[in-house]
Formats: C-alpha cells, sequence, structure tokens
C-alpha cells in the first residue's frame, strides 16, 4: 500500500499531471476508506480535494500521517503479541508446576509406601543394611514429616476458611454476599457457631487419629481444657481418651530388637502378641521373664520419636495459625498475648514431652516417686525390672486384680467404698504437690489402679502408673503455693493478696476462682467449702465469666509460674476423676490439709523427724482453724435461719463489692 503511494507520488508533476494525481489518489482514499477510519485517520484532514494546498505538500502531508498510523499499528500488535506470548508462558508454567507437585507428592507417597513394605528399618528384614539405612533414614524423616507438615496445614485453613466464612460478617467476606448477614446474638447465629465449632472438631480429630504420636497426646491434653475451648472440641476429641491406637506385633518385635539387640524369645519366656492397654505414644504386653516373672512390658511406637521434632515444629506453626484464624474474629487486640502464651506453652509441652519419651528418664521418676511415698501403704508404685529397660522399652512389676480408678461398679465389687477411693487418690496427689514438689502431671482414670492391698486386703491400695510426665516444684514455688492454698480455704484473704502480688498478679479474685475451679457467691466469697454442690449451670456461670474477663485472664496467664500449667493441668484431671466418683470427696480441704503439712519444710528435710514433727504441728493448727471456721459458719447460718439476714450486714456487703469493683 505504502509503496503505492510512494510509486505515484513520484510522478506527480505539479503543471501537466494534477488531474491524474488527484483522481488516483481519490481512488486510494476510497478503497482504503475503512482501514484508515479503524485507527482514527481522518481522510478529510488530507483531502485531494482541498485545491489551495499545493499537491505535493498534500501528498507529503498523507504520507506522514499514514506512516505514523502504521507505525503504531504495527508497534500495538506487537505488544498484543507479546502479551499473549507472556500469558502463555505463565499458563505453561503452571500447568507444568502442577504438574511437578502432584507427580512429587505421589512420589513421595510412594517411596513413604515402599521404605515400610520393604521394612528397611528392620534387623530381621532380608533388605536391611545399616549403612544404607545410615543414609535412608533422615530422607525418609524429612519426606515424612513434609507430607505430616502439609496434612495439618491444609486442615487448619480449612477450619480457618470455615470460621472466616461464617462467622465474619465483614463486607470483605463473600459468604453474606448471597446470605443476609445474622445477628451474632440471635439464637440461630449461636446455634451455627455451635455447629460449626463440632464440624472442626471432627476434622481435628480426624487428623490427631490419622498422624497419631505427639498428636495423640494434644488431642487428649485438649479434651481436658474445660472452660478455654468451646464444649464441643470437648466433647468430640474426649473419645480419644479411649481410642488410642496401636501397633501391630512385628513392630513390636523390632523395636525390641533395635533396642537390646536380641529377639523377644531370647528375652522373654512368653510374650503375647495382643496388647493389654495402649496409650498416645506406647503399648503394654503381658510377658513373663525367663525366671516366671510376670511383667508388663510399655513398648514405645517407633514413630512417635521418629517424626518428634517435625511434630512438635508443625504443632506449633498450626497453632499460631489457628490463634490468628481464630481469636481475629472477637479478640484481634489480644493476639500478641495469645500467641506468645501459645509459645510459653509449646515450650513447657516439648520439655515435658521429650522427658516422657524416654523410659529411662521414666524409670528414674518411678524410683523417686516410690522412694517419696515408702511411708505410705496404701500406695503402690510397681518395681521396674531395670536390665529389660531401654530408652523405647519399660519392663515392671504387672499388676494383678485391679481396675481404673473411675470403675465405681468393680471399686465395689472388690468392697470399698468410692468416696474413700476418691479420698486416697486426691491425697496422693497433693502430698506429691505440696509436700514432695515431685508431681506426675497426667493422672487420668487408665494411670490409677485401685485394687485390694496386698498387706491388708480389707483396705483399698492405689496404684500410679505411666510415670512419664512429671514436674519438680522447687521450695521457692511450694512452699508460698501451700500457704496460698491454705489461705483460700480458711478464707484468709489477706494471705490470699500477699501471695497475689508476689507472683504480679492483681485481681486476686479471678485468679483464686481459676485455681480452685471454683466460682464466688451471691456475697462475692469463694466457696470451698464442698465442690459437690456446683452443678452444670454454676460450671457454666464459671466459664461464662472467663470468657468474658479474657483479658484479665490472659495477664494472670502471662504472670503465673509456669509451674502451673502442669498443676493445673493434673487439678483438672482430679476434678473430673472426683466427680466420675460422685465428688462425694471435699477435694478442697484434703489438698489444703497435705498444704498445710508440706508448707513448713523442705524438700530435703521430707524425711527428717523435726520437718515431720513441725508438719503435724502446722496439720494440728490448720484442723483447729477449719474447726473454728465450720463452728462459726454454723453458728451463723443458724442465726439467719431463726432471724432472718440484718439489713445492715447486707448493705455492708454491697458496699465492699461495690468498693472492690470501683
Amino acid at each position: 500500500m505504502l509503496r503505492q503511494f510512494r510509486k505515484v507520488a513520484s510522478k506527480v508533476s505539479a503543471s501537466n499531471k494534477k488531474d491524474v494525481l488527484i483522481k488516483r489518489n481519490s481512488n486510494f482514499l476510497i478503497t482504503n476508506r475503512k482501514f484508515l477510519s479503524e485507527r482514527s485517520f481522518s481522510s478529510t484532514n488530507c483531502s485531494l480535494k482541498q485545491s489551495n494546498i499545493p499537491l505535493r505538500k498534500q501528498a507529503s502531508a498523507y504520507y506522514n500521517n499514514f506512516h505514523s498510523v502504521l507505525k503504531t499499528t504495527v508497534i500495538n500488535q506487537y505488544k498484543k503479541n507479546t502479551r499473549l506470548f507472556i500469558l502463555g508462558v505463565i499458563f505453561l508454567l503452571q500447568i507444568g508446576i502442577t504438574i511437578g507437585i502432584i507427580f512429587g507428592y505421589l512420589g513421595m507417597k510412594f517411596s513413604i509406601y515402599l521404605f515400610h513394605k520393604l521394612a528397611l528399618d528392620d534387623p530381621q528384614s532380608s533388605f536391611y543394611n545399616p549403612l544404607l539405612l545410615k543414609y535412608l533414614l533422615p530422607i525418609m524423616q524429612s519426606i515424612e514429616g513434609f507430607d505430616r507438615y502439609l496434612k495439618t496445614i491444609a486442615t487448619i485453613l480449612w477450619i480457618g476458611a470455615s470460621y472466616l466464612l461464617v462467622l465474619s460478617t465483614s463486607p470483605y467476606n463473600p459468604y453474606y454476599w448471597f446470605n443476609e448477614k445474622p445477628d451474632k446474638n440471635s439464637e440461630e447465629f449461636l446455634q451455627t457457631k455451635k455447629d460449626l465449632h463440632r464440624t472442626c472438631a471432627e476434622r481435628l480429630l480426624a487428623l490427631f487419629s490419622e498422624n497419631k504420636g505427639v498428636y495423640i497426646k494434644v488431642g487428649q491434653y485438649m479434651a481436658s481444657l474445660a472452660g478455654f475451648i468451646p464444649d464441643e472440641y470437648i466433647q468430640v476429641l474426649s473419645v480419644m481418651r479411649d481410642r488410642a491406637p496401636t501397633i501391630s506385633y512385628e513392630d513390636v518385635k523390632k523395636v525390641i530388637h533395635q533396642d537390646f539387640g536380641k529377639s523377644i524369645e531370647e528375652l522373654f519366656l512368653e510374650f503375647d502378641s495382643v496388647p493389654i492397654a495402649s496409650a498416645s505414644i506406647a503399648q503394654v504386653h503381658r510377658a513373663i521373664l525367663k525366671d516366671g516373672t510376670l511383667v508388663a512390658v510399655k513398648v514405645q511406637y517407633p514413630y512417635v520419636r521418629f517424626f518428634y521434632h517435625g511434630d512438635m515444629k508443625t504443632r506449633l506453626a498450626a497453632s499460631r495459625l489457628a490463634i490468628r484464624l481464630y481469636y481475629m474474629q472477637d479478640d484481634y487486640e489480644n493476639i500478641d498475648e495469645l500467641l506468645a502464651l501459645n509459645d510459653e506453652f509449646d515450650r513447657e509441652l516439648q520439655e515435658g514431652l521429650s522427658k516422657e519419651l524416654d523410659f529411662i528418664n521414666e524409670a528414674n521418676n518411678s524410683k523417686i516417686t516410690a522412694r517419696n511415698f515408702s511411708n505410705r501403704d496404701d500406695v503402690h508404685i510397681p518395681k521396674v525390672i531395670d536390665q529389660y529397660t531401654s530408652s523405647r522399652v519399660l519392663t515392671m512389676e504387672f499388676i494383678e486384680n485391679a481396675c481404673n480408678a473411675n470403675d465405681v461398679k468393680k471399686i465395689r465389687e472388690m468392697g470399698f467404698n468410692e468416696s474413700e477411693v476418691a479420698s486416697q487418690i486426691i491425697s496422693a496427689f497433693a502430698e506429691q504437690t505440696f509436700q514432695h514438689g515431685f508431681l506426675h502431671s497426667d493422672p487420668h482414670q487408665s494411670n490409677v489402679f485401685v485394687r485390694k492391698n496386698p498387706n491388708n486386703p480389707k483396705k483399698a491400695q492405689i496404684v500410679i502408673l505411666d510415670h512419664g510426665l512429671y514436674k519438680s516444684l522447687s521450695d521457692e514455688f511450694r512452699i508460698p503455693y501451700a500457704k496460698f492454698w491454705v489461705s483460700i480455704v480458711l478464707n484468709d484473704k489477706q494471705g490470699i493478696i500477699d501471695y497475689c502480688k508476689s507472683i504480679g498478679i492483681s485481681n486476686y479474685r479471678l485468679y483464686s476462682a481459676m485455681i480452685m475451679m471454683q466460682s464466688y457467691d451471691q456475697y462475692g466469697e469463694l466457696d470451698a467449702s464442698s465442690e459437690k454442690t456446683l452443678n452444670e449451670k454454676d460450671w457454666e456461670m464459671f466459664y461464662t465469666e472467663i470468657e468474658q474477663r479474657r483479658s484479665d485472664f490472659i495477664d494472670i496467664y502471662k504472670n503465673i509460674p509456669k509451674e502451673m500449667m502442669f498443676i493445673l493441668r493434673t487439678d483438672n484431671i482430679l476434678r473430673s476423676l472426683n466427680r466420675e466418683l460422685g465428688a462425694k470427696v471435699n477435694r478442697f480441704s484434703i489438698m489444703a490439709r497435705a498444704a498445710a503439712r508440706g508448707s513448713s519444710f523442705n524438700k530435703s528435710d521430707l524425711h527428717n523427724w523435726r520437718s515431720r514433727i513441725s508438719a503435724t504441728y502446722n496439720q494440728i493448727y490448720f484442723e483447729f482453724r477449719l474447726f473454728l471456721l465450720g463452728f462459726q459458719s454454723y453458728i451463723v447460718t443458724n442465726f439467719f435461719k431463726l432471724f432472718g439476714v440484718p439489713r445492715a450486714l447486707i448493705t455492708n456487703l454491697l458496699d465492699s463489692t461495690k468498693d472492690e469493683k470501683l
């Protein structure tokens, strides 16, 4: 087209070819009118009919304008083609990356399957090669750990997305673009929220059951956090206490052979292939030693230690993500504090679990506990067989004719009263807390047995098992804490305030309620007279108070001694056990009696005769104070029944409560 124009323009003559040029260019404009109009080029601007402009200038103007339009068109077309090319490359890269991820994940799963199918880590396998295993094991550990990490993060993101879509009513939430925004205080929304809690808890249950190991331990711990997480999580995850996983007999043989260098047949005369009990990290088998001794052999699941470090990092990342996704809905200002508390809890959990995975440490804890209870015939600690104990295998005395601590029917069949059994259990763990300073931190019903006392069959004897998770309490913490408990039971408000100030807590009322798991009465006093007076409505009010005063609650946890994390766990489990046994025992007075004995001596003087005399004196004094307090309460109660409550007393109570709030 441009060549045609130049050919015509070169033949133009100002004198004798004017008409020919005008005619030809006019035909050219008519022919290319569509092309020019599409590019916003107006043919009227260079119309050859403008006779007042010289023909050569008209041709030059036409050429320049046409060249500019053509150049712009070519550049635009080049840019368009370049963009299409880049988009195509990106699309192909995305497809390639997606296919690579899919094949990589499938390859990862296949390598995991092949590793376990060939039993490359089993010394009895024909494919076992120690040199190859030395280099292959860290690789497989990383691969399987990454697989577990992906499943965990995917589950947390799924749960978080569910909460965001339902709970967040912001205009950026696409769920409410097509649905009407609910009233967050309505019964319908509260029920929707409960259903969502249950659904998300079931997703967590599926994750924990699949990953096993540390995840089972975390799930069991979450199931004990009544009042701190939604009730639906407690109800769903509580099944993990009785649904512990097991491993095959072949895996048991592999662990024992790896730890002792001998087969089961070489070590034991008999060994039952079916476990008699299972827990979060191990299972127990009945066996007979070569000398005929009946023993219980606790074998750790091989995957627990294999995945431990990766699982703990995954748990920390997942819990931090879960806190951000959940609490950002209602408590965005306190997320940083919640994350800090979560990190502190993670450090304590990691320290405790790392010790619990070492069965030699558990054996040592068992021996220390047996020595601490040497003066009590109603508490028994199974004897450990050292020569058949390793870091993953624990062999101990077998306990026969015993039942779980919450089995009321069997306790009665043995001729015992469940209230007396509950008193013995609470007394034993209170003694650990306030006197021994060496606390069993997992005393659930499967870890506490009840049997007839071998020395006196008419009396009950409790047997404490599973000594892996313990917390050592220093005298600097134990003695003031024991005095604090005595102050609570004796209603010594100044003693309570002084203790709370010493650990940096200003809200002594809320802290006392949290420690005792007991709400305040209508007069603003903490009632420690009896635990059985609390019904479900009372507990709901207590948990509601914690929810409404979350900022105060977080402030307490920021200053609370780290030992309290384990004490609260133990107390919460004991409270639950006491309720399963009918809550006929005053747990507070039993623990306070142990606190009164333990507030006067150091752990090093536990078996010293002077410390025993001092402890006896303190207990007598405490009993006398408790008697006076009960007698005073009896007189006042009967006075009120006979004559009513004086108006002046009610006014003073209301004024004092108002002053405290101010």
